[in-house]
């Protein structure tokens, strides 16, 4: 069993480092090699991550694709990605130019795109330059950049959303919030020791319920200015420690934190808190969800899904 651990938490490390190409994980027979594993331990350690939707397995190829949890990535990508999510966007537009011309587009970008914000730059509004330190904060930058020049060149209705961290029932345990109530959940059912393992609980960050980003689309469809950017947060700052406080505090029973060494990040971002004034000054949109809330929602569904 101390054998299996050791593989598990050494693949966690290997996945969390981001470095396949492609994001496509070596064949089984290479990945043992590289870990000095045996490959019965590493199809054992496989099965656990795709249980907690970290990976997902292409049979017949031996490969498999990392769905890490660093910054949201669904699919790790490496270099290649900054450019493809360009390419996407510029392909949108393109559709959007020839066949509906007039049609306003909403582009959604994200938080992550700010990066190395300095203490002075918070709360971050929209003036705020992009200094990304991730893969997928580069991504939605590129991409956010190209939605807004075609904007600018080809006079389209263009606006920019970028919301900060959000969550709710639903979201893959691969996020920190529904990982948690989804530990939490097992603990309850009597699948798992009552310890909840966790990365680095200092980083501060934005929390928002989807439901309260999902109506800031649409007020930005509906209202917003066009060529501008918009953040959509909740401009309170939370720390990790916080919020595993809260899920605590919802749990039925006692549960013990445990750091992991292999779910704390290389690159962290000390605080990512924002301004949403603008979006609220030209739609009237403010979130309206406490995250007391967004957290218990969380845990009842993934109580629903424990069996």
């Amino acid at each position: 069993m101390e054998r299996s651990d050791q593989t598990l938490s050494r693949l966690r490390q290997l996945i969390e480092s981001q470095d396949f190409s492609e994001g496509r994980m070596p064949p089984e027979r290479a990945l043992a090699s590289e870990l000095g594993v045996g490959r019965r331990s590493l199809r054992r350690a496989l099965e656990v991550l795709e249980q907690e939707g970290r990976i997902s397995r292409h049979q017949g190829r031996g490969t498999f694709v990392n769905h890490g949890t660093t910054a949201g990535l669904n699919i790790a990508l490496g270099e290649r990605e900054t450019g493809l999510a360009a390419l996407l966007a510029r392909a949108v537009l393109r559709a959007l130019r020839e066949h509906a011309p007039a049609a306003r587009l909403l582009y959604v970008g994200s938080s992550d795109a700010y990066g190395a914000v300095l203490s002075d730059e918070l709360p971050i509004d929209e003036d705020v330059p992009f200094r990304p330190l991730t893969v997928y904060g580069a991504s939605k930058a590129a991409a956010e950049l190209t939605a807004a020049q075609w904007g600018r060149a080809y006079g389209m209705d263009v606006v920019r959303a970028r919301p900060f961290n959000h969550t709710g029932p639903g979201q893959s345990p691969a996020f920190v919030c529904p990982a948690l109530a989804r530990q939490i959940a097992g603990i309850e059912a009597g699948r798992q020791p009552p310890v909840l393992r966790v990365g680095n609980l200092d980083p501060v960050r934005d929390l928002s319920d989807v439901h309260d980003v999902a109506s800031g689309y649409v007020a930005l469809l509906e209202r917003g200015m066009s060529s501008h950017a918009y953040n959509l947060c909740s401009g309170v700052g939370r720390s990790i420690r916080e919020v595993v406080d809260v899920f605590r505090s919802l749990a039925r029973v006692p549960i013990d934190v445990e750091q992991d060494p292999a779910l704390v990040r290389r690159v962290e971002v000390p605080s990512l808190i924002g301004s949403a004034e603008r979006a609220h000054a030209d739609t009237t949109w403010r979130p309206a969800v406490p995250f007391e809330q967004t957290a218990a929602d969380l845990l009842a569904w993934w109580r629903s899904h424990a069996a």
